[in-house]
């Protein structure tokens, strides 16, 4: 058996953490307290299954780590109870202040299509990160990679219990902004989304991380990365899937995790 990999035991960490917080929290109900153990075992079980399995690239380097992160993500989506009017309220005072759908609102159609394309494609940015890591990074190691991201992811996810609001696009008024590409992702959202906002900002601090994790690529990709990143989070914000404030907050865990740990 190998040694325990530093993502496998954020993950053991993270799923006892939903484990405790399902049994023990008030307002969840019956059924959904019983998904939310399930996922909770699912996640501990897998985590086990990686550890006990011989080392592999392909299963410990692509398939396990994202299986690990979306289970944490649905079943730490079933501990949202109930809206928090009052941090809603603050979260959208400071989007006010910011102009946000002031700006949204002017933005040009085909920056709009950007944004948006930018804000569904993160789910792709993670593993062409992946192998950009691999193939500029020496030594070649995909476990950083994935502890960087699932920590980071994990952070986002775990403070979803203690700050619990809607996304900014569920309390105001039509779209933001014309764009073709808004009806798939309301639809990719609406299938396989927990839809509850998280903060901070998963999308947000995805996106950063990745682009921090290939810094030793060729510039010209660094700043590609870079501008993904940006553009991820200016999706998100000013298509009114986050709050300003979400994004700012992914930005800083990113950032964080990746100092620690990078």
């Amino acid at each position: 058996m190998a040694a325990f990999r530093y993502w496998e035991i954020a993950s053991a960490v993270m799923f006892a953490y939903t484990a405790i917080l399902a049994a023990s929290l008030r307002g969840l109900g019956p059924g959904t307290r019983a998904r939310a153990l399930t996922g909770s075992l699912a996640g501990v079980v897998l985590t086990a299954a990686s550890v006990l399995s011989p080392s592999n690239v392909f299963l410990h380097g692509w398939l396990l780590p994202p299986a690990l992160l979306l289970l944490a993500y649905w079943t730490s989506g079933l501990l949202f109870t109930a809206p928090m009017p009052r941090i809603e309220q603050t979260l959208h005072a400071i989007d006010r202040a910011l102009r946000i759908r002031v700006i949204s609102t002017a933005t040009p159609r085909w920056i709009a299509e950007v944004l948006e394309l930018s804000y569904a494609a993160v789910y792709a940015l993670i593993p062409i990160a992946l192998g950009v890591h691999l193939r500029f990074t020496v030594p070649s190691d995909s476990d950083q990679f994935w502890t960087v991201i699932l920590v980071t992811d994990y952070v986002c996810f775990a403070v979803l219990p203690w700050i619990q609001t809607r996304p900014p696009r569920a309390l105001e008024p039509g779209d933001p902004w014309r764009s073709s590409l808004r009806a798939l992702n309301l639809r990719l959202l609406g299938a396989a989304s927990i839809r509850v906002n998280t903060f901070p900002s998963g999308h947000a601090a995805e996106a950063l991380a990745a682009a921090l994790l290939v810094l030793n690529a060729p510039s010209v990709v660094v700043i590609w990365m870079l501008l993904n990143a940006l553009a991820v989070s200016a999706g998100a914000v000013f298509g009114r899937y986050h709050y300003a404030t979400d994004a700012v907050a992914g930005w800083l865990v990113a950032l964080v995790v990746w100092l620690l740990l990078g």
